[in-house]
This record gives structure tokens, C-alpha cells and sequence, in this order.
């Protein structure tokens, strides 16, 4: 019997720090600062353990249950904890050097997703969902006349409706272009707009291998404006640091998808100089990025995951705005200024990583066969 299974290693290296959350956020009772440029994350059941044994248990509980603005660490100076214990207790410890928060207002830090040994990975998922919006475009890009009646639905509505629920705004819409891109198995028995016949089935993507903590560095969201201004937020993410090397294996069924390396490869270019063209582009630091360049995570921004200039190139700087509108985002983020200023978002999220700006979720791919 024909093997149909080809197999290959993709390696992803970060260019930009890269953040896959898992939802959760530190509490400031949670971490303690180490100066000004380490963040401990705790043990907390060790912690605890060592506090009942100290008799600071009550004096402990006070404080938890207490709704004032005290870190951890400054309550454990307070209670005189000497800092032998600070080191058993910790669990990992993140770099923040480059954090600038304002004075009397609490960082908030949002957590990476980590496997249960508690080290960080990207789920198969999510670099199959960025493989698929990039398959999505290119295809759009090639096969422009199979969308033209679904442009006309999107850009009617965008224009003339509004969702009840706003957050399926163009929902329906968007499942019928991705319909006419993957779905062509033509199962018996089926209709086309079923999932079964998506032949996206037949590429599956694992979990990258397990990084460790010290592949983390905690990075501040920065908002960059396109006339230069920037704006630091008080919010840090756990990141996977720049230059660290990640490995997936992607298994095609060669009976369901037909695409190989190559096809995914020129996609990502594709996929590459329409992000350049339609946003980079307008921000003069940017610089054109390579080939084999994709965005990956939170933080990476809009424009790197829609197909809306794909399908629209320069009429999407007009239409996006109405989008945002019509999906809740909030009017402090003043995308009504968009269209003036020649792209949107007009907002570029940036971060700070020992001295050097650097894009959220910016990597490099590789795809080797490896049978």
C-alpha cells in the first residue's frame, strides 16, 4: 500500500519576543520583584508551608485577603523574611530590564501557556491557525474571480449592517470564504460547507517541543504610533525570547491535502510582502521583512491575522475602521483617524528587549522533509 503521510520538521525562530497566553494573570500577590530588573514567580504551596512553620500564617491571610496596593515582596520585607527564603521558594524567575511602569500603578502580567512540568511550548494549534490565514491569503491572492461575489457580500454588509452579537459580525461571511478555499474533498453524502470536506484535515501540526523558563523574558506591550509616538502600557507578557529556535512536526496526508513545502513556503512569502505592503510599510523604522517571515501569537496584530487585505489591498485601509467600528473596538483607540493617516490600524504594538525595539510575534520559518 502507498504511504500518502510525508513528514517534516518546521523550525520557527523568534525574531521578535512571542507570547501564547493561557488566559491567566499574576496577581501582585503572586510575584515579588528582585530590584528593579528581576520578577520571582513563587512556589506558593512552599511558601505556604514555611509561613505556618515561621507562625506569620494569620499575618499572611490579613494580607491576601486585604484589598490594598502591597506587593508580595514588599510585605515580605515587611514581616522581615529573610531573602535565604525568598530563594527556596522561587519557581522561575523572569528578566524585566527594559520595563518602565508609572509610578503607583500595579503591572499587570499576563502568563505564557505552559505544559504540566511547567514549561513553556506553542500548541500545534496555534501555528496551524497562523498556517491557515496564510494559506487563506495566498489563495484569495491567486484565484482573485472565486472571491469577487463574496467581496461584494463583505463590503455590503460592512456598509449597511450591524450584528446583534457584535463579535460575529462578518462570521458568516468569513466561514464562506474558507470555504471556497479549503473545502474541495466533495465527501459523498456531505455538503460542501461541511467540515469533513475541508482538506485542511489532512495537515496536522504537534506541539513544539518544550522550551524551559529560561527561554522566557517578561516584555512591556508598547504602542507605537505611526507619526513616532509611543506609548508604554503597564502591561508585561511572558515572552519567548528573540533568537530561540522552536521545533514542530507537520504530518500531510497526501489522500486529503495536496500542498507540500514549497507551497506553504511561498505562501509565507506572499503572505510576508502583503503584511509590508499594506501596513509595515507606513511606520519609517520598519524594515522589509524576509521571505520567510510570519507573525505568531498576541500581540502580533491585527493585520497579520486577516485576509481582509488580501482580499481588498488598498480599499481595506477605508473598510477596516468600519469593522473595528462595528465590532466593539473601543473609540479611545481612535481608528476613525485612520483613514487620514493612510493605514489601519495606525497602531503598531512593539516591545522593548535589552535596548532594542522589537516586533510582537515576529519569526522565521524553516521547512525540512524529514521522510
Amino acid at each position: 500500500m502507498m504511504n500518502t503521510l510525508k513528514v517534516y520538521d518546521i523550525e520557527l525562530t523568534t525574531r521578535g519576543p512571542v507570547f501564547v497566553g493561557n488566559g491567566n494573570e499574576l496577581k501582585k500577590n503572586e510575584y515579588f520583584n528582585i530590584g528593579r530588573r528581576k520578577v520571582v514567580i513563587p512556589r506558593l504551596d512552599l511558601m505556604y508551608k514555611d509561613l505556618v512553620r515561621m507562625n506569620r500564617q494569620r499575618s499572611y491571610e490579613d494580607y491576601m485577603l486585604r484589598n490594598n496596593r502591597l506587593g508580595l515582596g514588599q510585605w515580605l520585607r515587611e514581616e522581615r523574611i529573610s531573602d535565604d527564603y525568598i530563594q527556596k521558594w522561587k519557581k522561575y524567575e523572569l528578566d524585566c530590564g527594559d520595563v518602565i511602569s508609572e509610578r503607583g500603578k500595579q503591572l499587570q502580567i499576563m502568563t505564557c501557556i505552559k505544559d504540566p512540568y511547567g514549561n513553556p511550548y506553542i500548541p500545534g494549534s496555534s501555528l496551524k491557525g497562523m498556517l491557515r490565514t496564510i494559506l487563506l491569503a495566498y489563495d484569495i491572492r491567486k484565484n482573485q474571480d472565486k472571491y469577487s461575489s463574496l467581496k461584494d457580500e463583505i463590503e455590503r454588509t460592512v456598509r449597511t449592517e450591524l450584528h446583534p452579537k457584535r463579535m460575529q459580525f462578518l462570521s458568516r461571511q468569513g466561514k464562506s470564504v474558507e470555504t471556497a478555499a479549503f473545502n474541495t474533498l466533495h465527501r459523498p453524502d456531505t455538503k460542501s460547507s461541511d467540515a469533513v470536506n475541508d482538506f485542511m484535515s489532512g495537515l496536522i501540526v504537534s506541539d513544539s517541543d518544550p522550551l524551559t523558563t529560561d527561554d522566557l523574558t517578561l516584555c512591556q506591550k508598547i504602542e507605537h504610533h505611526v507619526d513616532g509616538e509611543d506609548k508604554n502600557l503597564n502591561l508585561l507578557r511572558e515572552c519567548i525570547k528573540p533568537g530561540v529556535r522552536i521545533h514542530f512536526t507537520m504530518t500531510i496526508d497526501t489522500s486529503l491535502c495536496k500542498l507540500d513545502d514549497k507551497d506553504i513556503m511561498s505562501a509565507i512569502s506572499d503572505f510576508a510582502a502583503v503584511y509590508y505592503d499594506m501596513f509595515l510599510c507606513k511606520y519609517k523604522e520598519s524594515d522589509i521583512p524576509e521571505d520567510n517571515t510570519v507573525w505568531l501569537g498576541g500581540g502580533a496584530g491585527f493585520v497579520s491575522k486577516t485576509v481582509i487585505y488580501s482580499l481588498f489591498g488598498d480599499d481595506g485601509i477605508k473598510l477596516v475602521p468600519e469593522i473595528f467600528a462595528k465590532t466593539g473596538v473601543p473609540q479611545n483607540h481612535k481608528h476613525n483617524k485612520d483613514k487620514s493617516l493612510g493605514v489601519s490600524p495606525h497602531i503598531f504594538k512593539l516591545t522593548s528587549y535589552r535596548g532594542k525595539m522589537y516586533e510582537f510575534g515576529k519569526c522565521s520559518v524553516k521547512i525540512t522533509k524529514k521522510m
